[in-house]
């Protein structure tokens, strides 16, 4: 029976093609080379930050574009219901979620806007003359310090917003004193 099988297997092999031998190759033409892969750096870019520590290294711009391309990803993430409740425009889904457009005084400071990203928010409140009354998933577990800096930073700067960047640090307080209470 191996000795049915080996034959049989050189001439599927043989049926099926490969590189053409020195033989069968054109003389006008020349042996091609086959691409080599470039070896992939698994390290991070300079600049996207992993900790807190790494983050407190960058320069103010630096840390600006990273806390705005961190704080999309984790907007839009599908995991969380950021986009989905406040809408890809931010302006919210009446009567239950409120707008982020325009609303610096309903997100306060830094510490008060990680407080509302950590606790999340229930119950009725009014944002621009309009009751909304949902309830907004607390995030804080979910979600590490320099994740809601990030994304407490993007709020307060897209869609026409310039309220400032959050830090790491911001986010530190609002968990350790949750000014929400």
């Amino acid at each position: 029976m191996r000795t049915i099988m080996i034959p049989a297997s050189m001439l599927l092999l043989a049926a099926c093609g490969g590189p053409p031998t020195p033989a069968e190759t054109p003389k006008d033409e020349a042996p091609k080379e086959e691409p080599t892969a470039e070896p992939k750096d698994e390290a991070k870019p300079a600049g996207d930050p992993t900790d807190a520590a790494s983050f407190d290294a960058l320069d103010a711009d630096a840390k600006h574009a990273f806390l705005m391309k961190k704080g999309e990803e984790v907007y839009t993430s599908s995991t969380l219901a950021c986009q989905t409740c406040h809408g890809a425009d931010g302006k919210g889904t009446p009567p239950a979620f409120p707008p982020l457009v325009g609303q610096k005084d309903m997100m306060g400071d830094c510490v008060n806007h990680a407080a509302i990203v950590i606790y999340g928010l229930q119950g009725e409140i009014v944002v621009d003359g309009q009751t909304y009354n949902g309830v907004m998933t607390p995030q804080g577990d979910m979600l590490d310090d320099l994740q809601i800096a990030a994304v407490a930073t993007y709020e307060r700067n897209t869609w026409g917003n310039a309220f400032g960047d959050c830090t790491p640090a911001d986010v530190a307080k609002a968990r350790a004193e949750n000014p929400l209470k």
